[in-house]
Order: C-alpha cells, then sequence, then structure tokens
C-alpha cells in the first residue's frame, strides 16, 4: 500500500463511511449509473441504491464481472452503454 493508505482509510471510516453528497440530489439531468457487480470496495446494493434514490433522474446498469472500476475492467461494455445513453 501507498504511504498514508492506512491512515487514510481509518479516516474515512471513523467519518462514516460514504453517501452521496446533498449536491448530487440537484442534479437535474439523466444520469446514467454504472456499477460493478463484483464492487468489492462499495457495495452495490447498498450504495448503487443511494444513487438511484437521491438522484432525480438516474438509470442503473450493473456491469456483470467487474469491480469497483467499469471503464477500466469492461472499457467496451461501459463505452457502449454510454453512447446509448441519452444526452
Amino acid at each position: 500500500l501507498r504511504e498514508g493508505w492506512a491512515d487514510a482509510f481509518l479516516s474515512f471510516m471513523k467519518s462514516g463511511g460514504f453517501s452521496p453528497s446533498k449536491k448530487v440530489e440537484k442534479i437535474d439531468v439523466p444520469s446514467l449509473i454504472l456499477w460493478g457487480r463484483q464492487d468489492g470496495i462499495l457495495d452495490g446494493k447498498e450504495f448503487a441504491d443511494k444513487f438511484v434514490e437521491t438522484l432525480p433522474d438516474a438509470e442503473l446498469c450493473w456491469v456483470e464481472e467487474c469491480g469497483h472500476v467499469p471503464h477500466l475492467e469492461q472499457p467496451e461494455f461501459t463505452a457502449g452503454k454510454r453512447l446509448m445513453f441519452p444526452l
């Protein structure tokens, strides 16, 4: 691990962990949420739903055989979904 990682992780956990910012609910455009089905960092069942509930116009797409970074782990799938998503 990189220097400082353990301290940063401990600080993150003491803060209560991850939750979408209050600013997220102000996003008023259609939003595509791509979430890796095997994400071992942020559990999709808990956190993906928080985004769907918080964003006024969100679409959740599970990315199979994928962890935390869909754009790196499944780039073709991610690009395809992005290109098909209306702007």
